[in-house]
C-alpha cells in the first residue's frame, strides 16, 4: 500500500499565546486554546481551515520544556529554543499519512535519520482526549532548514471534520471564508531545498524562474530566494478584503482570492 500524504497543520512559535490569540482574532481568523501536551510541557491554541489547521504554540511548563532533547522532538524542541529567545515565527509543517509505518520506511530507505514513531495525546479545554501517532525527522535540511514531521490520526478524515464541527472548532471566520493555499518558503537554495522536499513527500517540482513549487492536495510549498531559511509567510485565499497580518516574525498574508 502506498501512503496518501497531505499538509496537516502549520506550526507557529510565539512567546505569550493569549497575546496572539487576541491579536490573530481581532483580525478575522478564529484562534481558541487546544489544551496542554504534558510530556513537552507546552500549551497552544487552534485554528482550523477545514481540516488543515494552525498550531500556536508556546512553554506552559519551563522545566518540562527544558528537559527533553531534540532528538524525535525536533520541531517542538524548536519551539522551546524560540520561546527562550524572545522568537515568534512560523517553523514547519506537519504533514498527514494514512499509512505512517510506510512512511516511515521509505524516508529511512531515503538515508534520513528519522525518530521513533510514539504516540501522541493531549487533553482539550472540553476534556476530551486527543491521540496521534508521530514522528519526526532529526535531520535539518538544506542550510539549515527545518524539515517537516508526519502524523497519523487516530480516526479517519470524515469522523474528525464531524467531531471539529461538532466541537465548533471548524466554523465561519469573521475575515471569510478562509483557506491556507501557500506556504512561502525564503530559502538560500530553493532548488536544493525544494528537491529534498520533493523526496519527503513524492511529489513533482514545477520550476518557473527561481521559484520552485511543489503541489500537495489543493495546496502548494513554494520555495524562493532568500535568506530566512525559513517557512516565512502563509498565504490565504477566501478573505473578504486583502490584509497582511505580522506578529513578530509571523507572516500571514489574507487575499480575496477564491
Amino acid at each position: 500500500m502506498t501512503e496518501t500524504l497531505n499538509w496537516d497543520h502549520t506550526m507557529v512559535d510565539v512567546t505569550n499565546l493569549q497575546d496572539a490569540i487576541d491579536y490573530f482574532n481581532s483580525k478575522g481568523l478564529a484562534f481558541t486554546p487546544g489544551g496542554h501536551h504534558e510530556y513537552w510541557g507546552t500549551k497552544n491554541a487552534l485554528d482550523y481551515f477545514g481540516l488543515n489547521y494552525i498550531e500556536l504554540l508556546t512553554i506552559a511548563n519551563k522545566e518540562k520544556a527544558k528537559a527533553f532533547p531534540y532528538e524525535n522532538n525536533s520541531a517542538i524542541h524548536d519551539a522551546v529554543e524560540d520561546y527562550f529567545a524572545g522568537i515568534q515565527r512560523i517553523t514547519t509543517i506537519a504533514i498527514q499519512t494514512d499509512n505512517i509505518e510506510e512512511t516511515h520506511q521509505r524516508l529511512e530507505g531515503l538515508g534520513l535519520n528519522v525518530g521513533d514513531i510514539t504516540d501522541g495525546k493531549r487533553v482539550d479545554p472540553a476534556g476530551k482526549l486527543i491521540q496521534w501517532k508521530i514522528f519526526y525527522v532529526n535531520d535539518e535540511l538544506v542550510n539549515h532548514l527545518p524539515a517537516p514531521f508526519f502524523i497519523q490520526w487516530g480516526n479517519n478524515d470524515d469522523q474528525r471534520r464531524e467531531d471539529l464541527k461538532k466541537q465548533g472548532l471548524i466554523k465561519f471566520h469573521p475575515a471569510g471564508d478562509l483557506f491556507v493555499k501557500q506556504a512561502i518558503f525564503n530559502v538560500s537554495d530553493p532548488e536544493e531545498a525544494a528537491k529534498q522536499w520533493s523526496a519527503l513527500l513524492q511529489a513533482e517540482v514545477v520550476s518557473e524562474g527561481d521559484t520552485y513549487t511543489i503541489n500537495i492536495g489543493d495546496k502548494q510549498l513554494v520555495f524562493k530566494a532568500g535568506v530566512e531559511n525559513r517557512l516565512f509567510k502563509l498565504i490565504f485565499h477566501g478573505a473578504k478584503q486583502p490584509e497582511k497580518l505580522q506578529l513578530g516574525q509571523i507572516r500571514f498574508d489574507l487575499l480575496d482570492k477564491k
